[in-house]
């Protein structure tokens, strides 16, 4: 059996934040929010010493980084007209900003692929690395981004 056709996944669920769409010409262009969800795919080129491509259990620190960047946040993207007006209220303390390159469900997936990518790596080097990340809004919508 060879171990690069191994695959395995991950879900992260209940990530409140809201965000806008500032460019959008639909009600997207407000600030609304969801509970976002994150749906990783894993592969490795061997198994750990216990078999697996990962060991979820050891995933915590791209848990907690998930939720220091989503839970309970406000996503903006970098070039917001209105950047300033929601620097203003994160410093009153009225929102925990987080500036994204692009806060809508296919931003999410590519920018949560880059950064989760950086923390697998500080993990397992080069033996392990994730193959796909899908980013839901909801029921009804996600975004997916595959490497």
């Amino acid at each position: 059996m060879n171990p690069k056709n191994f695959k395995s996944t991950k879900r992260f669920t209940g990530f409140p934040c809201t965000h806008r769409q500032w460019r959008a010409e639909s009600h997207c262009r407000y600030v609304h929010g969801y509970s976002r969800e994150f749906f990783f795919e894993f592969a490795a080129n061997e198994l750990t010493k216990e078999g697996w491509v990962v060991d979820f259990g050891g995933l915590k620190k791209l848990k907690t980084w998930l939720e220091t960047v989503f839970d309970h946040t406000f996503l903006v993207a970098q070039d917001d007209p209105e950047l300033e007006t929601f620097k203003a209220l994160d410093a009153k303390g009225a929102i925990m900003l987080r500036i994204l390159p692009n806060p809508g469900m296919e931003g999410t997936a590519l920018y949560v692929y880059e950064e989760a990518s950086k923390i697998l790596e500080s993990l397992y080097g080069k033996r392990a690395w994730i193959t796909k990340v899908e980013v839901r809004e909801n029921e009804k919508n996600s975004a997916i981004f595959e490497a």
